[in-house]
């Protein structure tokens, strides 16, 4: 849960060292992928230690329309991923 134009970090399992995406579910967006963002929208960033195999989603100035879930994706066999409910206040 987030305050309106606070910040946001959603936490993710380790990647194994494998290609690690967050994906926006309602709209099957693919925000970032390792360190490379894919959305014009600046508030969306990586934070954590890729030297230790964190990526976190950050999320700046959350707005009502963020609201919804995100999804982490890691890049195994079988596939890993954790899904994560953002609502904003």
């Amino acid at each position: 849960m987030a305050q309106r134009n606070k910040t946001v970090v959603a936490r993710l399992i380790r990647g194994i060292l494998s290609q690690v995406s967050w994906i926006r579910k309602r709209d099957l967006h693919i925000l970032t992928s390792m360190s490379v963002t894919y959305t014009s929208d600046a508030r969306f960033t990586i934070v954590g230690s890729p030297e230790h195999d964190d990526w976190n989603l950050r999320i700046d100035y959350v707005q009502p329309r963020d609201a919804g879930i995100y999804e982490c994706q890691v890049n195994t066999e079988p596939k890993i991923y954790r899904a994560v409910a953002l609502k904003v206040l």
